[in-house]
C-alpha cells in the first residue's frame, strides 16, 4: 500500500460508524477516471493558488491548501479549442466543452460532434504533444466542490483536477475507499507537484473532521449550489451542424427512334419505400427541456469565460 494516507492514522470516535460505509461522494470522485461567476473557483497558475471571484483575483500565500470535498462530477468535464495553445495566448472561450462528458455545452460555439464518446477531438492521438506523445485534443478534467477544512461552513469553491493530475487524484480516492473512509469525513491536503515544469496538484489526506465541521459538510451534500458548481444540473442537447449534401442532378432521357405513333405520357415516379428492420433510420426525436432547467443565457456565456480563465491551467499539462 502507498504512503498517500499513514497506515496508523486513529478514527475518531465520532466518525467509526461511517467507516466501511459506502459513500456516493466516493462514488462520483472515482466516477470517469481509469459559471460561472456566481461562485468563486480556485485557480492554480503559475503553480500558485488563487481565488478567482467576481473578476477578482488573490493570490493565496501558501503553498498547500486543507480542504473539504462536498461534491464532484460522476463524470469528467472536457474542453477542446480549434487553435493550438501557447503561453502567449489570450484566455478565450473552448470552441466546445461539455461539463458532464456527454455532449457538448449549449453555449459551445463550434460543437464537434452530437456526443463526446464517439467525437474525433475526444480519440487518442488526435493531437500530439510536444513531447511526442499521442494525447487526446479534447481535454478531460475533474470538477470538484470544495470548502476550507477551516471553515467549512464557508464558500464553496469550485476545484477542476487537470489531465495530468487525474492520475494521482485517482490513487488517492481509491486508497481512501480500500481502508473504508468515506471522502467527506476527512481533511484532504492539496499541493504542487515540485516535479513537474507546469502546476499540477497532488492529493494527500490531513485528517478527520470534528463534529461541527461535519455538520456544516454534511449539509451541503446534493444541494442546488453544489449540483450547479460541479456541472451536474440537466443540459440541453446540442444540434451539430452537418453538411449538406449535394442534390444530384437527373440523368437525361435517352433518345429514342422517331416513334410511329406518339409517346405515352411517363408515368408519375414514386417515393422509395421506408427501408424497415434491420439498418433502417430511426426518425428524429426531439429533445425535451428539462422543466426545472429553463435556458438562462447570461449563465451561459459566464461559464464559457469561466472555462476560458482555466485555459492556461489545462493547456500546459500538454507541454
Amino acid at each position: 500500500m502507498s504512503n498517500i494516507i499513514p497506515a496508523n492514522i486513529q478514527v475518531p470516535a465520532h466518525l467509526a460508524g461511517r467507516i466501511g460505509v459506502p459513500s456516493a461522494l466516493a462514488q462520483s470522485l472515482m466516477g470517469g477516471i481509469s459559471s460561472a461567476e456566481s461562485f468563486p473557483r480556485i485557480s492554480i497558475k503559475g503553480s500558485r493558488f488563487r481565488i478567482v471571484e467576481g473578476g477578482n483575483e488573490t493570490v493565496l500565500d501558501t503553498t498547500a491548501l486543507e480542504v473539504v470535498i462536498v461534491g464532484a462530477n460522476p463524470r469528467l468535464s472536457k474542453t477542446w479549442y480549434a487553435k493550438a495553445w501557447t503561453k502567449d495566448s489570450e484566455p478565450v472561450a473552448p470552441d466546445c466543452f461539455s461539463l458532464d462528458g456527454i455532449g457538448p455545452d449549449q453555449s459551445s460555439t463550434d460543437p464537434q460532434n452530437d456526443l463526446c464518446a464517439s467525437c474525433p477531438q475526444n480519440a487518442w492521438g488526435s493531437k500530439i504533444a510536444e513531447n511526442g506523445q499521442q494525447i487526446k485534443a479534447c481535454s478531460d478534467q475533474k470538477r470538484l466542490a470544495v470548502v476550507s477544512a477551516d471553515d467549512p461552513a464557508g464558500p464553496v469553491y469550485l476545484l477542476q483536477v487537470t489531465p495530468a493530475a487525474l492520475k494521482g487524484f485517482n490513487a488517492y480516492v481509491k486508497e481512501l475507499s480500500m481502508r473504508g473512509i468515506p471522502p467527506e469525513i476527512v481533511k484532504t491536503k492539496i499541493t504542487f507537484d515540485t516535479d513537474a515544469s507546469f502546476p499540477k496538484l497532488k492529493f494527500g489526506l490531513s485528517g478527520f473532521l470534528d463534529d461541527e465541521s461535519q455538520d456544516a459538510v454534511d449539509k451541503l451534500f446534493g444541494s442546488a449550489e453544489i449540483r450547479e458548481i460541479t456541472g451536474e444540473n440537466p443540459r440541453q442537447a446540442v444540434e451539430v451542424p452537418k453538411i449538406a449534401a449535394k442534390p444530384v442532378a437527373p440523368k437525361p432521357a435517352p433518345k429514342v427512334a422517331e416513334p410511329v405513333e406518339p409517346a405515352p405520357a411517363p408515368a408519375p415516379t414514386q417515393a422509395a419505400t421506408p427501408k424497415r428492420g434491420f439498418g433502417a433510420s430511426k426518425p428524429a426525436t426531439k429533445a425535451t427541456p428539462a422543466a426545472a432547467a429553463p435556458v438562462n443565457t447570461q449563465a451561459a456565456t459566464s461559464l464559457a469565460d469561466e472555462i476560458a480563465a482555466l485555459v492556461g491551467e489545462v493547456n500546459a499539462d500538454d507541454a
